[in-house]
């Protein structure tokens, strides 16, 4: 049922892109076509510019083979309205035309409307975490974005370690991060918890596991979401991602911050020839003259952004088999619209 809204007021917004990359490249439209940069350093030749964005998107990820992490679209309303940033971590849904976050919030309503209120809170919970953790990523790759910048200004050599004390704002947001996407994997956990019918304890994926390992529970491990979940998860000889995902999180919380783990210690220039001239990226190294960047570990944006999108393409699959449709709130307003 719609719901009836008073002194609604509209105004003219304006967005804008930003294409985030690995690396602390960033993508933006330009009065010329699509920008590539920071590529020099120089405030006069800092970007390559591309006439279309299939020919952007291509050289990006084709032959600099870098991550595309995500899109920030930066929204500037008229009036007295605060600016927003809205993160998006790729394509929408098809079937709903939707990001899995409002998908699942999508749902908390419509559980809600029924009186099922613990299911509500769950979806609801899942929603907001999602949309935490993708401005945690949002955070990470724009100081990455600064990091390179400000490398690429100061004239750091290619492949030489150095440090600063703007680190540790990378390092909250990486734990942030990996906090949030375990706190959603667990509240999804609850709502398979809540389909196969296991007591109110059973809220988290660990619990969830031990308890469908039980002889007698056996025959739940069959419910679609507990099955997707166990897939990702994986198993002690075969871990999954969601495993490694869980990994991260627990060795950054409770055995070794980032800012005491060396592997981490310190940021790397890196860079490679491509048909439009070298291109230099920035990555978290341990000193190089310990260990060569050609044998170091991949990147943690680089991981992480891939663990944000596979978690976002796991609530995506799961929304279809909730107990609730994942269709949006409805609003009318019988006033006059109000400019603002």
């Amino acid at each position: 049922m719609p719901t009836e809204v008073t002194d609604l007021k509209v105004s003219q917004s304006y967005a804008t892109e930003e294409v985030h990359f690995s690396g602390g490249l960033r993508g933006q439209l330009t009065n010329l076509g699509w920008a590539l940069f920071p590529v020099s350093g120089d405030a006069e030749t800092d970007a390559l510019v591309f006439r279309t964005l299939e020919a952007h998107r291509s050289f990006v990820t084709n032959e600099c083979g870098l991550e595309l992490v995500g899109v920030c679209v930066h929204y500037r309303m008229g009036g007295s309205s605060l600016p927003m940033d809205v993160w998006e971590p790729g394509s929408r849904d098809p079937k709903n035309g939707l990001n899995a976050a409002d998908s699942w919030t999508a749902i908390s309503h419509r559980a809600l409307e029924a009186g099922d209120k613990e299911y509500a809170d769950r979806a609801t919970s899942i929603g907001i975490c999602a949309k935490v953790a993708g401005l945690r990523l949002r955070d990470l790759s724009n100081e990455y974005h600064r990091q390179l910048a400000w490398a690429l200004a100061e004239g750091k050599s290619i492949g030489t370690w150095f440090s600063n004390a703007a680190l540790f704002e990378l390092y909250a947001d990486c734990h942030s991060l990996v906090a949030e996407l375990c706190a959603a994997r667990d509240h999804l956990a609850r709502i398979a918890a809540i389909h196969a019918g296991a007591p109110s304890n059973i809220d988290s994926l660990a619990r969830l596991s031990e308890w469908v390992g039980k002889e007698r529970n056996q025959s739940r491990a069959n419910q679609p979401l507990i099955e997707q979940l166990l897939a990702a998860n994986g198993t002690d000889d075969q871990p999954g991602w969601l495993f490694r995902l869980s990994a991260l999180r627990n060795e950054m919380l409770h055995r070794l911050p980032m800012g005491a783990d060396k592997r981490v210690s310190g940021l790397a220039l890196e860079q490679m020839s491509t048909s439009q001239g070298t291109i230099t990226t920035i990555r978290l190294a341990e000193p190089t003259h310990e260990k060569p960047l050609n044998v170091q570990g991949t990147d943690p944006l680089v991981e992480l952004s891939q663990l944000s999108k596979r978690f976002e393409s796991l609530l995506r699959s799961a929304w279809p088999h909730a107990r609730y449709p994942a269709t949006l709130q409805e609003f009318v307003s019988n006033s006059p619209l109000q400019p603002t």
